[in-house]
Parts: C-alpha cells; structure tokens; sequence
C-alpha cells in the first residue's frame, strides 16, 4: 500500500509525482497476499492425524527468562508523554486519543487473549506498515458479552501505545481494568476502521444449539462499533486441537459467525470475516492448551492477518468509501465495580475432589507496590517444585499434571490470595510472606473445578509465567489465606 499525503512546502514536481503514483494505485488490481489464494477458503481441511498424548515438559527453573513476563499492573495516571495510553482509573473512562497522523486511517483493534501474545504485537507492526494508525486493546477472556458493558469486574487488558510509525510499535502494558464498552471505544476512539480479533472465549454459544443470545450479542456490538461510519472487520479465532474442540464443533461456530456478520453489515465491498483456521493450524500433538498457538505460527498469524486488513482499507479509501475523521466525542461515564466478589464468597464450598500433597516453593509472581492497586483483593499465581513426586504420581495423573520424572520433579502452579482489604486498605496477607525454598504442606483443588473459579478469572491475577498448558491450582482452604 502506497501512503500518500501532502505537506506545504513540498517541491511542484514531487507533488505531481505521487499523484500519479496514487492513481496507479487505485486501478490497479489487488495482488493476493500469497500465492495460492491465500484468503480463499479451502474446499476441505487437510485432515489431522491423531497422535498418542505426550507429557507436557515443565519449565526450567534455572534457565533465564527470554522476555519480560506478562502481569497485572495498577493503573497509572496519565503522563506527559503518553497523555492517552492508560484508563484513569480502574472505574473511570477510557481517555480520547488524538490522532498522530490525521491523513492516515485510523484502525482500532479489540482483541482477546490471543493479542497477548506475539499475534498481537506482529498485527500491530504489519498495520501500521501498511500505513495505519492504529490504536489497540487485548482483552483477556474477551467476548461480546465483556463489550457491550455487562463485566463489572476488572481484568487483564493488554493497552498498546497508539502508534503509527514502527518506533512506537510493541509498546504496552498490562492492567488490571473493567472491560469497556463498544459505545465507549468509539466516543474516546471514534475509529475509521474497527477490527475484532474474538470468537476463542464463545465458541461454544456460536456452535450450540440456541445462538439467538450470541448473536443478539454481535449484532449490538456490530451497531455500536459502526455508530459513527467505521468500516468492520472480524478476524475470526485460529484452529483448535481436536481434542480441545473438533473441526465439527469449530466449522458450526465459525458458520454462525460468519452469517452473524453478513446478515448485519453486508459485505461492506469486500468480504468482512477473516477465517483464520488453515492460517492459524494447531496441531494435535501441540503442547499447549491447544486453543493458543506457539510464538512462531502466532507471529505468522499476525502478519497474515494484518495484510489482509491493510488490503481492505487500500481499497476502501480506493474506492472513496472510507469515512473522514470527525472530532472526539468525550466518552459516557463508566458504573463504578460493584462490592458483590467479597459477599459472595462464603456461598461457595470447594469440590470434593482434592490431594495433599509436600511444594517446595519456587518462585512467586511480584503484585508490586499492592498500594497503588485500583481493586484491593489480588492474588498471585506461585510455582512450587513436588516432594517426593513418585509417592505423588497417581494422584498427579490423575489431576492432569505433566510428569516426566526423568527431568526431575514436576512443577505445580497454585493461585494464592495475596492482597486483601479488610476495612484498613490493601494489605498483603499471610500466604504472601511464604518464603523461596520453603516447603508447604497443602491440600489442593483444581482451579478448573472450584465455584470460585470464574469469579476469581475476573479479578487482578498476578502471572509471571504465562504456561498455558499447565493446571492452577487452589488450596481448599482459599479463603483462609486472606489471614494477615
């Protein structure tokens, strides 16, 4: 894509000369992005051969981190430099952004967890190489249930610096934020250009066998994302393992997506959904959770699926169709969290499935200064190494834990409460003081499994090793652990 845009000042002749480049431009055809059609839909999906489970390796203990680990951070106030980057604060509202480049399209991203990862950071680059200015949110657990503003709980959102040169590209942070709305994103926002990386977190809506709430769903998030006259596109979520989700159960909500979107918005010119399956493959003998690819075809992803983005929007503003930039309306005021997390807890009772089991403590994921925290009750996920894993090792087949005692004993990840706020402040409890090295006997439920588990997936969680593919774990007596 050729960008072009006019400075006063500029020589007559190097005026006359990218006019006519921008002609060229626009009559000439789009070149696929790869050989072979890249973006045309295979008529059938190379079929996968299923392979004998393997054990999942556990990390290294010595071995020096490859990149900074992504956590939780407290929301700062507003800088200087970077007057738009955070939310005020974990209840305020998002804060407009001014455009850098007002002669680019302005492209805004929300995506899910999978814009944590490399995909994330490569789709940005590729944009804004293809000549976009692009402003960008990676919500962890993103559904259109979070953006139409039915989450009152924060959680871990992943901001980019707006940017629209490659210097400002893969600067970010992570923070700890009530997810906003669709309304809300475009009043601060007001893209030209809307994309929704989504679909991995409500598969099973979009495949069930009543979808009129999910797609009652999309379709107010589609009205709201085009309120102003942005442009849409859904890049749709990457293939899954088959014993996570089954190419039938994947074809079925892709189907409901894709007919989700085009029976709303149309084709726009151009198709708007992106399936990103035979782009994005996981294979079945993939190590992880099998819903998040590896680094290296995650990064592939990104780049193919920014392509086909920048593709879109050369033709839109070929076409003339791509609206202007009106100014930035001051966004609506946000509801405040509700104090309704704490209250509920003692309803609950832990599942009767649980081992004992001797962790010798490893390492522990750092909350920081828990002062500055926008929500007081936090907890920190610690890695434990396993006493005596032989005496362990069918209780730990059967909870699903990687074992492959040749490398020595397994890890376990265990999520402890680590801040509470009693009525004096966040304070750090008890659990948080645990030294490295020390050795705890504890009884241990799954994550997965306890009742608390999705009210604690909406709360600060401190993760310094990121291992998709590992079980969390709990102790049974979690809510001892606020003890100071």
């Amino acid at each position: 894509m050729i960008s072009i845009h006019a400075a006063a000042g500029h020589r007559r002749s190097f005026l006359a000369g990218m006019i006519l480049l921008a002609m060229a431009v626009c009559f000439v055809q789009p070149v696929p992005l790869a050989a072979g059609g890249l973006f045309r839909k295979k008529a059938m999906r190379e079929p996968k051969i299923a392979r004998p489970a393997k054990p999942k390796p556990f990390q290294s203990v010595f071995g020096p981190k490859t990149r900074e680990p992504v956590r939780a951070v407290p929301v700062d106030p507003p800088s200087a430099s970077l007057p738009a980057l955070y939310a005020p604060s974990v209840s305020g509202t998002l804060s407009p952004v001014p455009r850098i480049r007002p002669d680019l399209p302005r492209v805004l991203v929300l995506g899910d967890s999978q814009s944590l990862l490399p995909f994330g950071d490569t789709l940005q680059k590729t944009l804004v190489s293809g000549g976009c200015e692009v402003l960008f949110h990676g919500v962890k657990n993103g559904t259109p249930y979070f953006w139409q503003g039915n989450w009152p709980s924060p959680v871990l959102t992943r901001i980019y610096e707006p940017a629209a040169s490659a210097e400002a590209c893969g600067r970010s942070s992570e923070v700890s934020m009530i997810p906003r709305s669709i309304a809300e994103y475009v009043a601060a926002y007001d893209p030209d250009v809307f994309v929704f990386q989504a679909g991995t977190n409500f598969e099973e809506d979009l495949a069930g066998e009543t979808t009129a709430g999910i797609v009652a769903k999309i379709e107010a998030s589609l009205r709201d994302a085009s309120a102003r006259g942005a442009k849409i596109l859904w890049i749709g979520p990457p293939d899954a393992r088959d014993d996570v989700k089954s190419p039938e159960f994947q074809e079925r909500a892709v189907t409901t997506l894709r007919t989700a979107l085009v029976e709303n918005l149309g084709v726009q010119g151009y198709d708007l959904f992106l399936d990103s399956r035979d782009l994005c493959p996981i294979p079945n003998d993939h190590k992880g959770d099998g819903e998040h690819p590896d680094n290296e075809t995650g990064s592939r992803w990104g780049d193919i699926a920014g392509k086909w983005v920048v593709d879109r929007v050369q033709r839109w503003r070929c076409d003339g169709t791509l609206r202007g930039s009106p100014g930035i309306a001051p966004p609506p005021a946000a509801n405040p969290v509700p104090d309704s997390f704490t209250r509920s807890l003692q309803q609950a009772s832990p599942p009767a499935r649980a081992f004992e089991v001797d962790l010798t403590l490893e390492a522990k994921s750092d909350p920081g200064d828990i002062a500055t925290l926008p929500y007081t009750d936090a907890f920190s996920v610690y890695r434990y190494r396993i006493a005596r894993p032989t005496e362990m090792l069918p209780q730990l087949l059967e909870f699903g834990l990687p074992v492959d005692l040749s490398k020595g004993a397994p890890v376990v990840y265990v999520l402890h409460w680590t801040v509470h706020n009693a009525g004096q402040g966040p304070l750090a409890t008890r659990v948080a003081a645990r030294e490295i090295g020390g050795t705890y006997r504890m009884r241990l439920n799954l994550l997965s499994e306890h009742p608390l588990g999705p009210p604690l997936g909406t709360m600060p969680r401190f993760d310094d090793f990121n291992d998709f593919g590992a079980p969390v774990f709990v102790a049974a007596d979690l809510l001892a652990e606020r003890a100071f």
